[in-house]
């Protein structure tokens, strides 16, 4: 819309130039002003110091003014994508074994690689919903605030229905986690050093590494033998300013935590994974795209790709050329 309102004045100028010297470059000038006001500045919209895309290419609003059209449009693909999600986990959990509703802790289970996995979860839906209304017209501020609060309340509504299940209930370590992944989105926003250290999720199917199944409901987002969370650290924008240049901007390292044999059999025992491993930002190394491409970019860069790893179990380490992937290279296995 900016550029179309400039590209009029311009053409303005150039066929109605008697419309006089100067006042024409007078409203030029303050209707760009007037514009800009409207929408926050680039040095305002970053993410670890770089900058941030948006769903619409847009930069977000300063006040909010509500957009109806792009609202129904993403608003709608947000409850649809909610909606499936709903759908899989009734199929999944919440359509059999029903009770009355009751809290049952749970932190034995999985051997808490489900805590990661609800604060990954919480985290993506406070991301989602703030981009849906960022886009629908909300600023910024009120974006990431009832962006925040919508995700947590989202996943408050998973947990009570967990609490109908007859075999579990409503954990409320689980809601504890949620409630700090929804709670580490805003602080985000308010504490820019927290930007360096981005929660990711990567996820490689135990059919894929020929690994022991999971016996319970085979849900790929409750499936956490195929998962691996992790923190991804900008080593860059920590290091000095003197020793910035011996590491590059683009290389980030990342802790991750998962397990195997989780929930497969009695007799076989479940074993923790800690890995340290090299991680690539996306947006940093694809090349600049226009509008909304890079908020592709900026959304993968949520997600954790294969890359070298140094795997810890049981006291045993173990080298991946590509994490979680195995390799043969001569007689060496990465």
């Amino acid at each position: 819309m900016v550029k179309q309102l400039l590209f009029i004045l311009v053409i303005s100028k150039l066929l109605f130039p008697s419309f006089g010297p100067d006042s024409t470059s007078d409203i030029f000038e303050k209707s760009v002003n007037r514009l800009d006001s409207l929408h926050i500045n680039p040095s305002e919209f970053l993410y670890a110091g770089e900058a941030r895309a948006s769903l619409d290419g847009e930069l977000p609003l300063r006040k909010t003014n509500i957009r109806p059209i792009p609202m129904l449009i993403f608003g709608g693909a947000g409850l649809g994508s909610m909606v499936a999600i709903h759908i899989n986990q009734r199929n999944a959990w919440w359509s059999k074994d029903r009770s009355s509703f009751h809290f049952q802790e749970d932190w034995a289970s999985a051997l808490q690689v489900d805590k990661f996995g609800h604060a990954y979860g919480t985290y993506m839906f406070a991301y989602a919903f703030s981009e849906i209304l960022q886009t629908s017209g909300l600023s910024r501020d009120d974006a990431v605030l009832y962006g925040t609060i919508a995700g947590g309340v989202y996943q408050t509504y998973v947990e009570t229905e967990d609490g109908f299940g007859k075999s579990w209930g409503f954990s409320p370590s689980d809601w504890y986690f949620d409630m700090f992944g929804a709670g580490f989105f805003l602080a985000q926003h308010y504490v820019p050093d927290l930007q360096n250290f981005t929660p990711k999720w990567e996820y490689a199917s135990t059919k894929w590494l020929n690994k022991p199944q999971i016996a319970r409901p085979n849900s790929f987002m409750d499936d956490y033998n195929s998962s691996t969370f992790w923190i991804s650290v900008n080593v860059h924008n920590l290091l000095p300013q003197t020793a910035k240049r011996y590491w590059p901007d683009w290389l980030f390292f990342a802790i991750g935590y998962g397990g195997d044999a989780i929930d497969v059999n009695p007799d076989i025992l479940s074993e923790k994974r800690i890995c340290f491993s090299l991680d690539v930002s996306l947006k940093k190394i694809l090349p600049k795209m226009s509008g909304h491409l890079n908020w592709w970019a900026q959304t993968l860069d949520l997600f954790k790709f294969p890359s070298p790893t140094l795997e810890f179990r049981n006291g045993k380490s173990r080298l991946y050329l590509l994490y979680p992937f195995r390799f043969n290279i001569g007689r060496v296995n990465f």
